[in-house]
């Protein structure tokens, strides 16, 4: 069972070392990008970047964003390490965030999207419930929601 650990300086190396596929690269942007911008956005945005452990061992990455205002709760960024992929650690990542924004009773709707072109990303999020809400044409990017309530 996967478990989603802060990221502190005890893990910090091993979630900035994982890695993608070469031809996935162009899909997600590097972790130490997305902690940046989780530095950068501190302020103004409330999000949560987490490492996704298996059995002890970092095996991949979560960024959430929380809007409270509009009630919505984000998968800003995910990937599961190239070593990693293929067994099933990215289903149960997004139903751990699911099941997570559930619970808290707080929220109306979760919020993923994926670069077109990630069709296996797409398949993973529609075969958990998401359905398709927009295209981002600035982002290109597919944008589906999952109604929580």
């Amino acid at each position: 069972m996967i478990q989603f650990e802060e990221i502190t300086e005890n893990n910090f190396w091993q979630v900035t070392g994982l890695n993608v596929n070469e031809e996935q690269k162009k899909f997600v942007a590097p972790n130490m990008q997305s902690l940046a911008e989780c530095y950068l956005y501190r302020e103004a945005m409330d999000v949560f970047p987490y490492a996704v452990v298996y059995e002890g061992k970092v095996i991949g990455f979560i960024l959430i964003d929380i809007e409270e205002e509009k009630r919505e709760y984000m998968i800003w960024r995910m990937m599961i390490d190239k070593n990693y992929q293929r067994r099933g650690f990215g289903k149960q990542v997004v139903e751990r965030v699911i099941q997570s924004a559930k619970d808290s009773g707080e929220y109306d709707v979760l919020i993923a999207d994926y670069v077109k072109g990630n069709d296996g990303m797409g398949v993973l999020l529609r075969s958990l419930g998401f359905k398709d809400h927009s295209f981002d044409e600035e982002n290109n990017e597919y944008v589906l929601h999952y109604h929580l309530t």
